[in-house]
């Protein structure tokens, strides 16, 4: 316990967490405030203010899973918990108090998990204030079914693992700069062109998997076909999983073997 307080101290005693979290949020209240407060128009395709909520179930949902859309802070801060340490050359201290460079990884990677934890539930708090909003400028109430429940366990999951895959591509890169710039470039660029280009592959590939688990069937219902080539939530969610799993025990070999 004593070796996870100390990497949850590290974690929430710098500024760079605290920018990213709110950064993080400001886009869930962004990305809420769209679902929440605009519709399709029929006719040109185009987003209008106005009309789009309901209150039902699947709205509720809808917005929740909107979470996931800020996971890439939730990874960032992952990569952070590795790679600050390397950068400010305090890994040799950590290693020399604790020689376990497998405990050190287990407890950089549970970190990971209780700051995806508490994102998540922060999230929670802004997506019921807006829900609240949003219900009271309709006039409508507010339902909840099987799919708000997917939606929180599905969010609750994915931010997890999401936090554990950036702990392991941090041990694995080291590198602060190149751990953020590949992956970054990898996010943004590299799986955007294989899915547009070789949709039948890009779905499976990592990060495309992960956002499949916070996409919900109902929202996959109500967008044109093939607008979203994703895999089903469950697939996603396995896939995602598995990559998790194969990078996190290479970067628990590497670590130990690796000269620090």
């Amino acid at each position: 316990m004593g070796l996870f307080r100390s990497e949850l101290r590290k974690l929430t005693t710098v500024r760079t967490t605290t920018v990213l979290t709110l950064a993080g949020w400001a886009l869930l209240v962004l990305g809420s405030l769209f679902l929440l407060f605009s519709n399709i128009d029929d006719e040109t395709g185009m987003p209008t203010f106005g009309g789009a909520f309901t209150g039902s179930a699947t709205d509720v949902a809808g917005v929740i899973d909107q979470i996931g859309g800020s996971s890439i802070i939730v990874l960032v801060i992952g990569l952070l918990l590795v790679t600050t340490e390397v950068r400010h050359q305090t890994i040799g201290r950590t290693l020399q108090l604790t020689p376990s460079r497998t405990r050190v990884l287990v407890a950089k990677l549970a970190a990971g998990l209780a700051y995806a934890a508490a994102f998540f539930l922060g999230g929670l708090v802004i997506v019921g204030v807006l829900l609240a909003i949003g219900a009271a400028a309709e006039g409508v109430g507010l339902s909840y079914g099987p799919e708000v429940g997917t939606a929180l366990w599905h969010g609750l999951v994915g931010l997890g693992l999401t936090a554990v895959f950036g702990v392991a591509i941090g041990a694995l890169l080291r590198s602060q700069v190149v751990a953020i710039t590949l992956t970054l470039v990898w996010v943004f660029i590299v799986e955007n062109l294989i899915r547009a280009f070789v949709p039948s592959v890009g779905r499976w590939l990592p990060l495309q998997a992960q956002q499949a688990v916070f996409v919900s069937q109902e929202l996959r219902d109500s967008v044109p076909a093939g607008a979203l080539d994703l895999l089903e939530p469950a697939v996603g969610l396995a896939v995602f999983l598995g990559y998790v799993v194969v990078f996190t025990v290479v970067a628990a070999m590497l670590l130990r073997a690796r000269d620090v």
